[in-house]
């Protein structure tokens, strides 16, 4: 069973960390040095009723059963702490290995996977394991071996009521053996809806405030109560199915002791048995039975360890987006997009559909539309968040999926209208553009976002801490630090995705003359729902129903009176409008 739980970790950890190993064989040692004693026991205990016993022999014996309970603290000092970390370390390594993996995985995979539920598999599924295989698994190997070396002796002593040990082990092991396929009927289960508890949980925390804003405490808690309701269910439920046969599990063990003892006081009626040999081996049996109980469980703690590994392992059978065995790195950064279409997994009508443009390298392409068009996953299909389901999509003369994900994400900078910041300082946060970027780099970034005077106004500058999410931020300054975490990465590919949509007026024009500049001999596609920001690009596509059904610039999409006229008129008429009191 160890072999098996230590293969799938392996599988989950891309290797099996050697201390784990060593600390096994140590508790191996552990419990051959635990059961040693016995044996020593075993001589005194016949030397006494043989009158044999004399004074160095005590000596002797007392010494050795003092140089074993010295050697097992010992190898038990050693081994635990191998254990230990070597448990922490696969774990750690899966974790990782999990989060490597999840990076590669298509969007679509995301929109239909709850990302509370995920969080919960990679953190507190593992820390389970962690826990059951740091504290168990040297339970487990000490306890087996501890057993089969009392199990030899006492066949050694006595071959005939050595056999009666092993009469109630196969009830025993068929007890546990129940226990085990009810606990693990209900395992997946209780680990789902743990998973979905907690799921539940971190969404009303982060939904918190908009539940305070519309007084809405009551249903919110009612949702997050069906889910602690139902944890508690499966948690309830996971204890008592099997309860009845652990119960029988221990209760057989223990008659077999009794039937033991039941035999060897017939076998010394009879004259088959002295008293002398029936004590010793009540004495030396009894251990055997409660390490019995101990093995038992391991296992049954083990193989629970084991179906959430097993769950855990699942996220690894996603698919992850194809990667070429040689990346292309493309020369020049035009974009060409020939008869693509693209629909979201599980919805027939396709979001794009036949759709084919091209961006100069070097010019401001900019994507306009009512929403709904197809605008934003156009952008994220050129940034291959997705794959495309037919046509091609070209960057510099190269497939997309020839230049390979990693390769491609170094050439693209990226500002997307849901703003993502990380919990740490304003610097923290740059930096993810450009890890190595020195502080005039960031400060020059800044300012083109129009980003540094704001930040310089924080009680510790760049060093401000900013919240989980950037709570502590407007929402116009959560976007002017993406934005200038995007200009510090100075791709020569630049996608920005309703880049101004959170800024005031003012901000947005300085942001859009730190974005003229940027464009100079790089190839910028934006999309902006305010259309007075977009009069000078290069190219203006204009997006209905996954289609372009426009294109040009700015003057001669209002000479065609067509959707970009009409999508102009209502904005201007909008911009004219005032409130009046």
């Amino acid at each position: 069973m160890i072999s098996s739980l230590m293969r799938a970790g392996e599988r989950l950890a891309g290797q099996r960390d050697p201390r784990l190993s060593q600390g096994l064989r140590l508790a191996v040692l552990e419990g051959l040095l635990s059961a040693a004693p016995y044996l020593l026991l075993y001589w005194l205990l016949a030397s006494l009723f043989d009158n044999t016993l004399q004074g160095w022999s005590v000596i002797w014996l007392a010494l050795g059963m003092l140089a074993c309970l010295i050697g097992r603290i010992v190898v038990g000092a050693l081994g635990t702490p191998l254990i230990f970390t070597g448990a922490y370390a696969m774990m750690a390594n899966a974790r990782l290995r999990l989060v490597d993996h999840l990076q590669k995985l298509p969007l679509g995979w995301f929109a239909t996977t709850h990302s509370g539920e995920v969080s919960a598999q990679v953190t507190s599924d593992l820390a389970m394991v962690e826990h059951l295989w740091s504290h168990f698994l040297g339970v487990f190997a000490l306890s087996l071996a501890e057993l089969t070396f009392i199990l030899l002796l006492l066949f050694s002593l006595e071959p005939l009521l050595a056999c009666t040990v092993l009469v109630t082990l196969p009830l025993a092991a068929l007890a546990i053996y129940v226990a085990i396929r009810k606990t693990l009927l209900h395992a997946d289960p209780m680990l789902a809806t743990s998973n979905r508890t907690q799921a539940a949980l971190q969404e009303y925390i982060q939904g918190i405030a908009v539940i305070r804003s519309f007084g809405r405490f009551g249903s919110a808690l009612k949702r997050l109560n069906r889910a602690l309701d139902e944890q508690h269910r499966a948690m309830v439920s996971i204890e008592l199915k099997p309860a009845a046969w652990v119960a029988l599990f221990g209760l057989v063990i223990e008659a077999g002791f009794i039937l033991m003892v039941l035999l060897g006081c017939n076998l010394l009626l009879n004259g088959q048995m002295s008293i002398q040999h029936l004590m010793i081996f009540t004495v030396l049996a009894w251990p055997l039975y409660r390490k019995a109980i101990d093995l038992g469980f391991s296992i049954l703690l083990l193989r629970f360890g084991h179906r959430a590994l097993s769950r855990t392992e699942q996220l690894l059978d996603q698919q992850p987006m194809p990667e070429p065995a040689q990346p292309r790195s493309p020369e020049h950064f035009d974009i060409d997009l020939k008869e693509v279409c693209f629909s979201y997994a599980g919805r027939e009508a396709p979001v794009i559909e036949g759709l084919s443009c091209h961006l100069a390298a070097g010019t401001l392409t900019a994507l306009v539309g009512p929403s709904g068009a197809g605008k934003s996953t156009l952008a994220q299909l050129v940034a291959r968040l997705w794959d495309i389901d037919s046509g091609q999509l070209q960057i510099g003369g190269i497939e997309a999926r020839d230049i390979g994900s990693d390769h491609l994400q170094k050439h693209i900078s990226m500002v997307f209208q849901d703003v993502t910041l990380f919990s740490g300082t304003v610097l923290d946060n740059l930096l993810v553009g450009k890890p190595d970027a020195s502080e005039q780099e960031v400060i020059h970034a800044a300012r083109l976002a129009h980003a540094h005077t704001f930040i310089e106004a924080l009680p510790d500058g760049y060093a401000t801490r900013i919240g989980e999410g950037g709570g502590w931020l407007s929402g116009g300054e959560r976007q002017r630090l993406s934005i200038a975490r995007a200009l510090l990465k100075n791709s020569p590919i630049l996608l920005l995705d309703e880049a101004t949509s959170s800024v005031d007026p003012s901000s947005e024009a300085a942001i859009q003359r730190g974005l003229d500049a940027l464009v100079r001999d790089r190839t910028v596609l934006v999309i902006a729902h305010r259309l007075h920001n977009i009069q000078h690009a290069d190219q203006i596509l204009v997006m209905d129903r996954g289609r372009i059904v426009e294109q040009g610039r700015h003057d001669e999409l209002l000479a065609q009176q067509g959707l970009y006229a009409r999508l102009w008129n209502r904005q201007s008429q909008a911009r004219n409008w005032h409130l009046h009191t």
